[in-house]
């Protein structure tokens, strides 16, 4: 009896339909694994984070060079560094400085206030991030996705105007 049961068994599997569990199970597996989020996460950081780091410190050169000439005189003062970005506006004894960690793939964005006037400075850190989306790195500020160049106007603009608090809150 118990062979009578295996034989209709193995009947069965050599009949099975297209579609049902047992032809299924027959198929191939994908030879290739899907890469999981983080693994490719980090394959865009590490392919696009200079070029994004770039592209920030020329929107600042930009945006220093227009604001000289329309004030007529160098006030703010650009020192690009690879991981390291610093915008100086003596006048307003103001700075704002990005440092960028490729090791552990961050940006942090900070203004300092009153260093020359008071003796110590007054740091506000700022809400600036890095983010993919899609398959590109981008920057973010106050949690929304945003270009170098509205990062560099928006901040600037911050620093220049001598008002860090409306940045901060937002």
């Amino acid at each position: 009896m118990a062979q009578k049961r295996q034989k209709k068994k193995a009947i069965r599997r050599a009949t099975a339909k297209p579609g049902s569990r047992t032809a299924s199970a027959s198929r191939k597996k994908p030879s290739r694994k899907p890469l999981d989020v983080q693994q490719q996460v980090f394959r865009v950081f590490a392919e696009q984070a200079d070029s994004l780091w770039n592209g920030l410190a020329d929107q600042c050169r930009q945006f220093a060079y227009g604001f000289n000439q329309v004030v007529g005189v160098p006030a703010l003062h650009v020192l690009a560094e690879p991981t390291r970005l610093r915008v100086a506006y003596p006048q307003a004894d103001a700075e704002l400085l990005f440092q960028f960690d490729k090791t552990e793939r961050y940006v942090q964005a900070w203004m300092n206030t009153g260093c020359a006037t008071y003796g110590s400075c007054q740091a506000d850190l700022l809400p600036v991030g890095l983010t993919v989306r899609g398959q590109e790195l981008r920057f973010a500020l106050r949690g929304d996705v945003t270009s170098d160049e509205r990062l560099a106007v928006t901040l600037l603009k911050q620093l220049t105007s001598g008002i860090v608090e409306a940045v901060v809150e937002q």
